[in-house]
């Protein structure tokens, strides 16, 4: 049985819908990191760094998104096409050096910091556009990251990008991201993922006084 840590957020949604795919057992225990969940005692001694999502299995914490997602991939088999490996951790990687940080980065400059700074604004949202048309690129010629086959990179690259909205980030010079988003947003798994965790409502961050 996996007991996971995690709450309404981007790096949680991998995890789950990976859960979702595979059905795999699971208890689920939510971790407000708005209410400050993620410093008590008891969390600490799962992680100690704090930070969600996290996996308990056998005994053993697994922490950092991406890893969880390989790790669970090696376990079952699922979402781990067979001689894309190397390509997918390049994948994973590029991820969490990336899109992460840079779409976290045009997210606290669109709104959440103290005072506007539209050269930072105009900054990451260009890289954030770069790897818009990275996986445009990526995607010309297949239906998935990897290929043909749904894996694990694109759960990983999907949270993001079904906030480009909300980030201001178009998808208009984009057709095959487009495409793709429709894609892994029409799989069950990603609609009773997002349901799951919608039920946990992550009040927005406060701007400092």
């Amino acid at each position: 049985m996996i007991t996971f840590y995690g709450y309404n957020t981007i790096n949680s949604l991998k995890v789950m819908m990976f859960l979702m795919e595979t059905d795999l057992p699971h208890d689920f225990v939510p971790i407000n990191i708005r209410g400050g969940d993620q410093h008590t005692p008891d969390f600490r001694a799962v992680n100690p760094a704090g930070k969600i999502p996290v996996i308990v299995q056998d005994g053993k914490a697994l922490t950092e998104s991406n890893a969880i997602l390989m790790h669970l991939a090696r376990k079952t088999g699922w979402g781990l096409p067979e001689g894309v490996e190397d390509q997918l951790l390049s994948l994973l990687f590029y991820q969490a050096s990336t899109q992460g940080p840079y779409f976290g980065q045009v997210e606290y400059w669109s709104g959440l910091a103290p005072k506007p700074n539209p050269d930072a604004l105009a900054q990451y949202k260009g890289i954030a556009n770069r790897v818009i048309t990275v996986l445009d690129e990526q995607l010309a010629n297949q239906d998935y990251l990897c290929g043909d086959g749904y894996s694990i990179a694109d759960i990983s690259f999907f949270p993001w990008l079904d906030h480009h909205e909300e980030l201001n980030l178009s998808l208009a010079e984009a057709p095959h991201v487009q495409a793709w988003l429709a894609r892994v947003k029409a799989r069950p798994a990603t609609q009773k993922a997002c349901k799951l965790l919608e039920a946990y409502h992550l009040a927005p961050p406060k701007k400092p006084d």
